[in-house]
């Protein structure tokens, strides 16, 4: 193959109309595999959702051998395109294997749809960057529900051994009024043998919930925002490029406009 064929393979690749199609794979893929999961369905259609589904893994295959053979080694520099490359490397072998738990493994074709959508790859990419800032605020809030449960198992814990019985289950319980999830049932419990419990659940929801849970979604919008100033850079760059050749046909369209002879 040579360069000229290969750039014009990669522009055929990396054409929308390419991707349109690779997206609309994966979109009735992830449609044959839910539809897969009703057994009425798949009594009735089985043997051709899976004759679709054996077509679509093909079409996978190909896609990724083209794309290999227009960038060669480079191809897996990219992390992205290892990504989808062990997926569909995956799909393969589950849709080969007779073992219903490999099978099973198949919607994992559906998450080539990140690798496909651009800002679906900053959402990705934003979420693994924020994984230290999420960690750090992770250890802080486990201290917190740590003392806060240590706390509870001395003040509650001989009347309610079931929810503070010791710190484990006190953490256990405190996790569901972090959650929110029945909080003011397990309140109410407690504030039947204390009547002033109400000061301690309602200072845990301030500071675990609405504080430090809250830290955990402005990391992930910090670094989404960080990650997405490359791609707001490309944009205006691009606007700025597309601007200035428009003045510059402007320029030749008026200087083409003089050199004609005035009309008689």
């Amino acid at each position: 193959m040579t360069d000229e064929q290969k750039t014009a393979l990669q522009r055929f690749i990396e054409s929308d109309a390419f991707q349109g199609v690779v997206l609309g794979l994966i979109i009735i893929n992830a449609v044959i595999l839910g539809a897969d999961t009703f057994s009425g369905v798949r009594d009735g259609a089985g043997p051709w959702l899976m004759a679709v589904d054996r077509g679509i893994i093909y079409a996978f295959v190909v896609e990724i051998g083209l794309r290999i053979i227009a960038w060669r080694a480079a191809y897996f520099k990219n992390g992205w395109n290892v990504f989808d490359f062990l997926i569909v490397l995956v799909s393969v072998g589950a849709a080969t294997s007779g073992l219903g738990a490999l099978r099973a493994f198949r919607v994992l074709r559906v998450l080539r749809v990140i690798t496909v959508i651009p800002r679906m790859r900053v959402v990705v990419s934003a979420l693994l960057d924020s994984i230290p800032g999420i960690a750090s605020v992770g250890v802080v809030l486990a201290l917190i529900v740590y003392v806060f449960a240590v706390i509870a198992a001395n003040l509650y814990g001989p009347a309610h051994p079931d929810l503070f019985g010791d710190v484990f289950q006190a953490m256990y319980t405190l996790f569901q009024v972090m959650t929110l999830e029945g909080w003011p049932d397990i309140a109410s419990q407690v504030s039947e043998t204390h009547s002033r419990s109400w000061v301690f659940f309602l200072t845990f929801v301030l500071i675990a919930t609405f504080t430090m849970l809250n830290l955990f979604v402005a990391i992930v919008v910090r670094v989404v925002e960080e990650d997405s100033e490359p791609v707001v850079d490309e944009v205006m760059e691009g606007q700025a490029e597309i601007r200035k050749e428009i003045s510059a046909l402007r320029a030749e369209i008026e200087g083409l406009a003089k050199r004609l002879p005035p009309a008689s």
